[in-house]
């Protein structure tokens, strides 16, 4: 398994923990800051941002975004598309991006 499956991997792990999340704040209409998960590339970190579920579902919406702590991201596999304060965006590129459009499992990306 190269880096960028594996790093492919592991942010969809995280990200099906963060859409769970999102998920369980929808059904019982919270919309203030909950803890997400980084969904960098360290499979051994445990960093949480602190984001609205609805911030959250604007940027999982795009099947090749995810959102991390700030010196989180590789340039090898990523850019950044946004920095805030206290979270980035990154957009997935070149390998790792084609590994996550081959094998989304994610509902919302389906159509």
């Amino acid at each position: 398994m190269t880096f960028a499956d594996r790093a492919a991997h592991n942010e969809e792990l995280f990200r099906t923990i963060n859409e769970r999340i999102e998920e369980g704040a929808k059904q019982h209409g919270v919309d203030q800051s909950l803890p997400f998960h980084c969904e960098c590339c360290n499979e051994s970190c445990l960093e949480k941002i602190e984001l609205p579920p609805a911030e959250y579902d604007r940027i999982a919406a795009q099947i090749e975004r995810f959102v991390l702590v700030p010196g989180h991201e590789r340039a090898d596999v990523e850019s950044v598309v946004e920095q805030h304060s206290s979270y980035l965006v990154v957009e997935k590129t070149g390998e790792a991006r084609a590994e996550i459009e081959r094998e989304h499992p994610r509902p919302r990306h389906s159509d």
